[in-house]
């Protein structure tokens, strides 16, 4: 009832604001103050590289969803495909089917504690194989966090109680990642995972226990796989609070462990501080000696007020779409930030923005986000970040080439109307095929002229005329909730 209110309070404001417009025609548009310049090559031809394209676009969790009769029921491995993801980290899994998940928990792939941890019967890798090598096949960096899901008393069941017996635990742990990285209980041989113990060790819903209790549960399991995979990829959980994470470092630094990346979480509805944060955390891993990556493991808008009805309710609309898309560009921006993972994929209404469920027509109802991910993804494809000058105030922009093909996103994030020009400076664009949110366009004395909407994203495809063009529709396969292969 709250979320319909919220919705006709929202229209009535919005509908008043429309109308207020129509009345003062000099407040309808605003036209940039000077033309946004894009930088591809030199006078040569010779590309210009600003930097690469950071796997910013990964995403928590996917792409099967919904664990039942042995089985994922919903594939949309497709839409990853599309979406061009490159990392996808496994925490929360199957958080609303918790009950009949069997993947990634240790908890589900060793379900008694009690049995013998030497013996292959004792586990159930099934879920989590099926899972795994999905991803794998997308050419995706996997980030699996071995340990539980968060509890949620008000919501569905995790588990944030510390292992009764850390040494046992570290044993089990280390046969699983024998079992993805030896092949052990005829397993795999994968080289593309990201180990992370845990989840966020000062918060009480995912451990229970004190920091100092999971320092010496790090030291424990981290020493013990160490001794078994000397060239591991591993790293402790992201603690909240410097105090801890500081903590955490100093156990590493004189136990002589591992820390490979800094899986930051971050959940705000302003990331424009996340330079200052990032260099903050680098600061606290030099003290101590340590160097790691720093990855955004978990990100997503966060009202300001706290309210979670209002966090959701952003997150599914066309601002919240804009947001995403002027956070990505941040990011880019950030010389120290090496990748970033969006916090969830398989949360429709509560943290997923990409789509919505219609389960009547047992379709998927793609959202805003999931055109700002598509967006991004072609950026990535591309994989050289190139010069943008003059970017007017409200608009936000990051632009990639191959050398060839050429991509352009622009982010509106105001309220008014923007009408803004794109040159292309060094590269003719007069015998260039070129696309606007995948429409054909002609431009006008080399100039690529915009109206963008309120917090409008769009996205701008030069490529040879004689090429086959990028093509940023979205087929039906995206949307339909297609059966998993058995």
């Amino acid at each position: 009832m709250m979320r319909g209110l919220s919705f006709l309070l929202f229209s009535i404001l919005f509908l008043i604001n429309i109308i207020s417009c129509s009345c003062t025609t000099d407040n309808e548009f605003e036209y940039s103050a000077s033309i946004i310049t894009c930088i591809p090559t030199d006078e040569s031809g010779n590309l210009l590289i600003k930097q690469k394209i950071k796997p910013l676009n990964g995403m928590g969790n996917g792409p099967l969803y919904w664990f039942q009769d042995n089985r994922f029921h919903i594939d949309w491995r497709t839409a990853f495909e599309d979406l061009n993801i490159p990392i996808i980290r496994y925490h929360d899994v199957e958080f609303t089917n918790e009950k009949q998940n069997e993947a990634v928990n240790v908890s589900k792939i060793f379900p008694d504690f009690n049995a013998d941890a030497s013996l292959p019967e004792s586990y159930n890798f099934e879920a989590t194989d099926t899972l795994l090598s999905t991803a794998s096949h997308l050419k995706a960096k996997i980030i699996f966090r071995l340990g539980e899901n968060i509890k949620n008393e008000w919501y569905f069941a995790g588990n944030n109680t510390p292992p009764s017996d850390f040494k046992k635990w570290a044993y089990i742990v280390e046969r699983i990642i024998a079992h993805y990285e030896d092949g052990w209980d005829n397993g795999y041989h994968y080289t593309n995972i990201l180990w992370e113990v845990w989840n966020e060790p000062d918060n009480k819903s995912c451990w229970s226990g004190t920091i100092e209790q999971y320092c010496e549960f790090y030291k424990t399991v981290c020493q013990h796989i160490l001794s078994k995979h000397p060239n591991i990829d591993i790293s402790p959980a992201y603690a909240l609070h410097q105090k801890n994470r500081l903590k955490i470092y100093k156990c590493i630094k004189e136990n002589n462990l591992r820390i490979n990346h800094c899986f930051v979480h971050v959940y705000t509805h302003d990331f424009s501080s996340s330079k200052n944060r990032v260099e903050m955390l680098r600061q606290e891993l030099q003290y101590y000696g340590l160097n790691a990556d720093l990855i955004l493991g978990e990100w997503n808008f966060y009202s300001p007020n706290g309210n979670m009805e209002q966090t959701y309710d952003f997150i599914q609309t066309q601002q919240g779409a804009a947001w995403v898309a002027k956070q990505l560009v941040h990011f880019q921006a950030i010389e120290e930030l090496k990748g970033a993972v969006y916090y969830a994929s398989d949360m429709p209404g509560f943290w997923t923005g990409l789509y919505k469920l219609d389960y009547e027509k047992r379709n998927i109802v793609l959202l805003p986000t999931y055109t700002v991910f598509k967006y991004f993804g072609e950026l990535y494809r591309l994989g050289n970040e190139i010069m943008l000058e003059h970017i007017p105030k409200d608009i936000y922009a990051l632009a990639a080439s191959d050398g060839k093909e050429t991509g352009i996103m622009v982010v509106n994030y105001s309220s008014k109307v923007k009408k803004i020009s794109i040159q292309i400076r060094n590269m003719p664009i007069i015998n260039k095929a070129i696309r606007v949110k995948d429409k054909i366009y002609e431009p006008k004395n080399g100039i690529i002229s915009l109206s963008l909407e309120p917090y409008d994203v769009s996205y701008i495809n030069i490529n040879e005329i004689n090429s086959s063009l990028t093509k940023l529709e979205i087929t039906t396969e995206a949307l339909h909730l297609n059966k998993a292969k058995e």
